[in-house]
């Protein structure tokens, strides 16, 4: 595996090795029903790709979620990404097996994309292959299955820099190359990612094309980048009009909200030492140590930063490299650490200050890092095998293994005094001290296995004799030393762990198989629970605390809804969140249940210590939970017996803690009060997109819907279009005459009617521009 294609093309065989490299590791989710689960996986990202899987297996856009907060918008919300064709690909697939395929997926087409970049640098194929290995099992990529929504934007980085910089094929068919995966990006929706490949694109024909030929490349970005936006019209018009209904956007974020995923300077020895601050791979947060590195948290978006230790020596290698390629990197990595590690130096003073964007987590800017390491250890290891380093680098890289082994021997020998300056370095609780000293020990003597392990790969790099078989030993050893490292960070559980339902859910259908209503994480609202913090990480890992607690958007696993749930994403549109502050205050009256009811919240869960919310009795439950009922509560779609009217938000807000028992507030721009005989509902049909209901209402009324206001939805009754208002400040009402009446409810995406031309008038403008290079070839 030494010699470089001279046309700068991959070797397909490369590719497949690369792929059934990953298929072997992860050979567990792929061939058993085991699923990937931890982190935000259970929490947030799951249940969301279960909305988007199911919306695609019925043949509907999937535009709206009903179960999160009472019902949001699901398409427009970038985090989603759910018009990224692979999700509709894969839809017709079982849910599980869909989601176990996704990550792997995604870490093989990385990892080919970098072979392909490497390829056409005029890399060797050794290089190209370590480049792969240090970009997809770098701790940044392996961290990634935990976020399905960003994952694309690390798979696609690389390819769109090949594509920036690709030499071979017609300029028409670069331009549609480019522009496709440009589409790609945007469609996969998260901004960050798509900022990052801009601008490395970008970067790229500053300092890697020859001038002359740069203002060409540059007018060939920027149309690309257009292009790939009319593909993605949809996606990007209904995001630009969801926006501003949103909380993040009417209430504005701070500055600690938006940097509080920074990447802290003490983080990068996780270059140097994968697990420093404890074993982040554990289910069990409490072991790790480094909360004063991630603003009190028990560890970054990304669990470390590790790529492997020839990854922070290709750095010293490469670093004054003029190969094609080398300047690239070099800035890239400086530009992406200052943006990634400034943020968490932020004096506390600014905290408060409004951030200008309402962008969340420099953090996810560590991606562009490990490219730019992925590279140079390419262009490292080219330089290595050519023309090795003398004795004197070779000593110093033994000398790092040698600290490693003495930190290794000190931690071990004095445990409470190496835990001691460990938290003191990085400024922890020094109750937190006994745990470093717990872990420290392994994390050095680890860190010095992988260092060493990297020091005799780069020996047999570089020896004369036999050069194919030295190379074959370094190739195995920088592989195996990413993959030993980070593997064990993406953990699978078999899959009724992830995807079973609790005794809780079950109790919950059993009850309401209709599913008309929706349940209560009480522990959310009520004072902190000392008996779940004593279980947490012994009977409770942090993937079943997100299934029994009921407040975060797991039960959409179930197909059951919450209201007043945590907003995971800053997503929820601002009139959700304001009723939400109401509910945390309502918390404290005794006369509360009214208000709970009327928002369909029949069922509730909480901890044993906690007292129940008032209107909630017991009705079952565990030694550690108690499951309770609102017998009083109304469905969730209704005919109104009684409302009282407001002429706007202000005064909706005002009203609501004053209620009575099924009376709803609306806001029909009048004073005054109402009342109707009480009607009957039938459902017809009840999806995420659709709702069709025959009503029967002795006096005109209203039809409450528990469906956040949202102006992109399309409401006839008996085929005419009606408009909805706002009901009980977050949700929707319907005006009824009297009589019998078809209601037919159909969710829409924002925009939708210009931006789905986008991605035609993508098709014919790449179609004619290869038929126009065609043309004028032939001619």
């Amino acid at each position: 595996m030494t010699a470089a294609d001279p046309g700068g093309r991959m070797r397909l065989r490369d590719a497949a090795l690369f792929a059934g490299l990953v298929c072997l590791l992860y050979v567990d989710p792929l061939f058993v029903r085991r699923n990937f689960s931890g982190r935000d996986l259970i929490a947030y990202n799951l249940p969301m790709e279960k909305s988007v899987h199911d919306a695609w297996a019925r043949g509907e856009l999937p535009v709206w979620t009903p179960e999160v907060s009472g019902g949001r918008p699901l398409a427009p919300n970038p985090n989603a990404g759910a018009l990224y064709p692979p999700r509709a690909l894969l839809a017709p697939l079982p849910l599980p097996l869909a989601l176990r395929i996704f990550p792997v997926l995604h870490w093989a087409a990385a990892g080919i994309g970098v072979l392909a970049l490497c390829a056409a640098l005029g890399r060797s194929r050794g290089a190209a292959w370590v480049a792969a290995v240090t970009y997809v099992f770098s701790g940044v990529s392996v961290a990634e299955v935990f976020f399905p929504h960003i994952q694309p934007g690390m798979t696609l980085l690389p390819w769109i820099v090949w594509a920036a910089g690709r030499k071979t094929g017609t300029p028409a068919s670069r331009l549609a190359v480019l522009a496709s995966l440009f589409a790609l990006d945007f469609l996969a929706a998260d901004v960050f990612t798509i900022a990052v490949a801009i601008g490395s694109a970008a970067l790229w024909i500053v300092l890697e094309e020859d001038p002359p030929a740069a203002p060409r490349r540059a007018g060939a970005l920027a149309a690309a980048v257009a292009l790939g936006a009319l593909a993605a019209a949809p996606q990007i018009v209904a995001t630009a009009l969801w926006i501003p209904q949103t909380n993040r956007a009417v209430l504005g974020m701070t500055l600690a909200d938006v940097l509080h995923f920074s990447i802290h300077p003490w983080r990068l020895l996780e270059l140097a030492s994968p697990h420093l601050f404890g074993p982040i791979w554990e289910l069990d947060v409490r072991p790790l140590w480094g909360h004063p590195l991630h603003n009190g948290r028990p560890s970054g978006i990304f669990p470390t930063l590790y790529a492997g230790a020839f990854a922070l020596i290709a750095v010293f290698l490469a670093w004054r490299s003029r190969a094609r390629g080398a300047r690239f990197s070099r800035v890239l990595l400086g530009v992406a650490l200052a943006a990634a590690v400034l943020p968490s130096l932020l004096p506390e003073r600014w905290e408060r200050l409004s951030s200008p964007l309402p962008l969340r987590n420099p953090e996810k800017l560590a991606v562009a890092v490990i490219l730019s390491l992925a590279i140079l250890s390419a262009i490292a290891f080219d330089a290595w095998r050519e023309r090795p380093r003398g004795a004197r680098f070779v000593r110093a890289l033994l000398a790092v293994g040698a600290a490693f082994a003495a930190l290794a021997a000190f931690a071990a020998l004095s445990p409470a005094r190496a835990g001691s300056l460990a938290v003191g370095l990085i400024g922890a609780d020094p109750a937190r001290a006994p745990l470093a000293a717990a872990s420290l020990p392994r994390a050095l003597a680890e860190a010095g296995l992988f260092w060493m392990a990297t020091v005799v790969a780069l020996d047999a790099l570089g020896g004369v004799r036999n050069r194919r078989r030295g190379e074959a030993i370094a190739l195995t050893l920088l592989t195996l030393v990413p993959v030993a490292a980070n593997r064990r960070i993406a953990r699978s559980f078999a899959e009724p762990e992830v995807f079973a339902p609790t005794a809780f859910a079950r109790f919950v259908a059993r009850q309401d198989p209709e599913a008309a209503y929706r349940t209560l994480g009480e522990s959310f609202l009520l004072p902190r629970s000392e008996l779940s913090l004593s279980q947490t990480g012994v009977t409770l890992s942090e993937s079943e605390f997100s299934r029994r607690t009921w407040y975060q958007q797991t039960p959409v696993l179930w197909s059951r809804g919450t209201v007043l749930n945590e907003d995971f994403d800053a997503g929820d549109l601002s009139r959700v969140e304001s009723l939400r502050r109401v509910a945390g205050r309502a918390t404290g009256y005794r006369d509360s249940a009214s208000f709970f009811g009327a928002l369909a919240l029949r069922f509730g869960i909480r901890f044993r210590d906690q007292e129940p919310i008032a209107g909630y009795r017991e009705t079952g439950g565990d030694a550690l939970q108690a499951w309770d009922e609102n017998s009083g509560a109304y469905r969730d779609v209704r005919l109104l017996e009684s409302w009282r009217e407001a002429a706007g938000p202000v005064e909706a807000l005002e009203a609501v803690p004053r209620l009575a028992d099924g009376e709803i507030v609306l806001e029909n721009g009048r004073s005054g009060q109402g009342r109707a005989r009480g009607g009957t509902v039938r459902v017809l049909e009840k999806t995420a997109g659709r709702l069709a209901l025959d009503v029967d209402a002795p006096d005109a009324t209203w039809l409450f819907v528990l469906r956040a206001f949202w102006p992109y939805r399309t409401i006839e009754v008996d085929g005419s279009p009606v408009e909805a208002i706002p009901a009980q400040l977050g949700f929707s009402a319907v005006p009824i005459p009297a009589g019998p009446h078809r209601v037919v409810w159909r969710e829409q995406l924002p925009g939708a009617g210009a931006s789905r031309w986008g991605p035609v008038l993508f098709g014919m403008i790449v179609a004619g521009l290869l038929v126009a290079h065609r043309h004028r070839r032939t001619g």
